[in-house]
């Protein structure tokens, strides 16, 4: 059964016990308010299966926050954006059943943060990058891209990918942790699809493993979430965030 939404790009396939989630809209899977609405109802979806796959294009994983949408928002609607990034990621990171991640091509800012999730994270042998990119725009991590990061990240490595915003190649993303194996480009889908079936197998006990194992992240960024939602959106508005946000939709929008 597949559940293709083409207005938020987002792509639910059941395949016995497993769901399959993509992200495809056709550019370069952007999360805006629309993808994020789109994605947290395929989590939902896929709560009933006994493994989730993630995928996104096949040149891309993820390319972040939709900047041309949220570049000019107040700071009153970036909070509101701002939640509902967090509970989409929150929903993402506390699936009780084993996530598999795949990524061919690029996963930056909000979309490392979707690849931190993943319980396996399987990355193609390609050009693509990865990393927190946030610093480069002169803003702070909200609570949950934090906590899900420094999760997930060996420690040597946290304050080049949090504090300086540095992206990696694929060894270099693979040698930090943010994958766990790298697989040729052809292969990536299908060696992604077997891990997520041999995942399912797991017994119902990895699941209370996994939420004990998470609970402390989550609370936190639960915790944290108002204070660091707020001081992100006063970030986000002020005057030398924004000349560096404007000169990145200069760059995104140049022609190639």
């Amino acid at each position: 059964m597949i559940q293709h939404n083409r207005l938020t790009g987002v792509c639910v396939r059941r395949d016995g016990d497993i769901a399959c989630v993509e992200l495809d809209d056709g550019r370069g899977n952007a999360l805006g308010t629309v993808a994020l609405q789109g994605l947290g109802e395929a989590i939902e979806e896929s709560r009933s299966a006994d493994a989730v796959l993630l995928t996104g294009r096949p040149r891309i994983f993820c390319g972040g926050l939709d900047l041309e949408e949220i570049a000019s928002m107040p700071q009153s609607r970036i909070i509101e954006f701002f939640d509902l990034l967090h509970m989409t990621r929150r929903a993402l990171f506390a699936l009780e059943r084993p996530l598999v991640v795949a990524v061919a091509g690029s996963a930056v800012g909000a979309g490392a943060s979707l690849l931190c999730c993943g319980d396996w994270r399987l990355g193609a042998r390609d050009n693509g990058i990865v990393g927190f990119t946030e610093a480069k725009l002169g803003v702070p991590l909200p609570a949950s891209a934090m906590m899900i990061a420094t999760s997930t990240l060996a420690p040597s490595v946290r304050a080049r990918a949090l504090i300086f915003g540095e992206t990696f190649d694929r060894q270099e993303a693979l040698e930090h942790g943010f994958f766990h194996q790298l697989i040729e480009p052809d292969h990536l889908f299908g060696e992604a699809e077997q891990a997520a079936r041999s995942a399912a197998r797991t017994s119902r006990a990895s699941g209370l493993i996994k939420r004990t194992m998470r609970k402390e992240a989550l609370d936190r960024m639960d915790r944290e979430r108002a204070e660091s939602h707020a001081m992100f959106a006063s970030e986000w508005t002020s005057a030398a965030a924004q000349r560096r946000i404007q000169a990145t939709l200069q760059t995104l929008r140049a022609p190639r």
